[in-house]
């Protein structure tokens, strides 16, 4: 037998549901809209400059209007969540009062249109960020450049996306789950052990958000939140079956229309809202896939350039003061930046190209990265022997010779196995 929530709303309970349905409508509107295709929040929203005088008005903040930081933690944030939770009290005390003299109780209505809202939102968000981790486009995959850098030169948010990127299996395995929560929510019968699933997996994302300084802390906690609201009904009934061991009646989430005429419209606008959802998330993942291509996987490598010789003379190497010496060449080392060359000269300064490749021929095409000129630079490149390569070219004018030991991702210890059922003491 399923129990439909119903009950008489004391006083307080018609204020927090009130509350809470302001708080949340603010706080989405329209920052929360990421799942609509195309759009750009700022064209709508009304946020920015009473975001801005209010923590300079009342919290003496200074802003930065072209570096506000909107959805990074930012001051700008803490700035609107501090007013968007004034507004939802006064807006409540506001309401709370009219309603003292229109003597109506709808409070009922409130909470399932909040159900509702929190439902799709929770729903359309995480399934969007879930694709991200199974087509691998939120931490990418790990990358020479992460493999170069050193631990200590990381911030807790870089570290935690080189850790995520390491295992394709966990982050498929974790953006599934978001998927399966996400889609579970769409219907009233699934909605609790969709929540439930996904209050767990935001619980770990908090976890990792703040264990590790990611910057969009509140943006995870906020929709960790939500799902405590979609579970409130049920949390008495949870811990009667889980922890006291006793029989419970399960409840269900009552329906935003209950009119045939109204549900039938409510099922058209779902449908329709549904296939939107599916049609522009496809049409953005193939785009973002066709970005993060690699055409040239094979050449990603690390050269340490052991012999430089320009124009016949040989420079020596670990002079800093020589800035025409290269030290080394990264060479497709970046996940998010495929076709690119970065070259380190003895200074430790860098210079960046984009390139084409022609593998048959072995070929290098450098165009130095921001140079509206579009200059190209050849280079040639053979295999002396295992590791050793040597490339040859005209640079600025130069004849430029260099002879390089190269590591690519098998030839690092963190790269160089997969999983393994079985220990081998040589493998530790």
């Amino acid at each position: 037998m399923t129990q439909v929530i119903s009950e008489n709303y004391s006083f307080a309970k018609r204020a927090i549901w009130r509350f809470v349905f302001l708080y949340f409508l603010l706080y989405i509107f329209p920052y929360g809209f990421e799942y609509i295709y195309g759009l750009n929040t700022e064209n709508i929203s009304f946020w920015k400059e009473i975001t801005i005088w209010f923590g300079e008005t009342f919290i003496g903040w200074k802003f930065n209007r072209e570096r506000l930081l909107n959805g990074f933690d930012s001051e700008y944030d803490y700035s609107r969540f501090l007013l968007i939770a004034i507004l939802s009290l006064i807006l409540t005390f506001c309401w709370l009062l009219i309603d003292s003299k229109l003597k109506k109780s709808y409070t009922s209505k409130i909470k399932v249109l909040t159900h509702t809202i929190l439902r799709y939102h929770v729903g359309f968000t995480l399934i969007l960020y879930g694709l991200s981790k199974v087509f691998l486009q939120q931490f990418g995959t790990i990358n020479i450049s992460n493999l170069e850098t050193k631990i200590g030169d990381l911030s807790g948010m870089r570290y935690l996306w080189h850790f995520m990127s390491y295992s394709d299996f966990y982050t498929i395995s974790s953006g599934l789950i978001e998927v399966i929560g996400g889609i579970l929510l769409f219907f009233r019968r699934t909605t609790l052990i969709g929540t439930f699933i996904l209050f767990i997996a935001m619980a770990n994302v908090v976890l990792l958000d703040i264990g590790y300084d990611v910057r969009v802390k509140m943006f995870a906690i906020h929709l960790f939140l939500m799902t405590i609201v979609l579970m409130s009904d049920h949390i008495k009934g949870m811990f009667q079956f889980f922890i006291s061991s006793k029989p419970t009646v399960p409840k269900k989430y009552e329906p935003l229309f209950n009119a045939i005429i109204s549900k039938r419209i409510g099922y058209i606008i779902k449908t329709l809202i549904m296939g939107y959802f599916v049609i522009t998330t496809y049409y953005e993942f193939s785009e973002r896939i066709d970005r993060s291509n690699d055409p040239y996987p094979e050449l990603a490598s690390m050269h340490v350039i052991n012999t430089f010789v320009k124009n016949g003379d040989t420079l020596l190497p670990n002079d800093h003061l020589n800035n025409h010496r290269w030290k080394k060449m990264l060479v497709n080392g970046h996940w998010r930046r495929p076709e690119m060359v970065s070259i380190t000269l003895e200074n430790e300064e860098s210079i960046s190209f984009t390139f084409k490749a022609d593998t048959i021929k072995k070929q290098l095409f450098l165009t130095p990265l921001g140079d509206s000129t579009q200059l190209e630079y050849t280079f040639d490149y053979k295999k002396i022997n295992q590791n050793q390569y040597e490339f040859l070219g005209i640079y600025k004018g130069d004849t430029i010779r260099l002879e390089t030991k190269a590591k690519f991702l098998k030839d690092y210890k963190l790269t160089k196995h997969g999983i393994r059922w079985l220990t081998v003491f040589d493998q530790l």
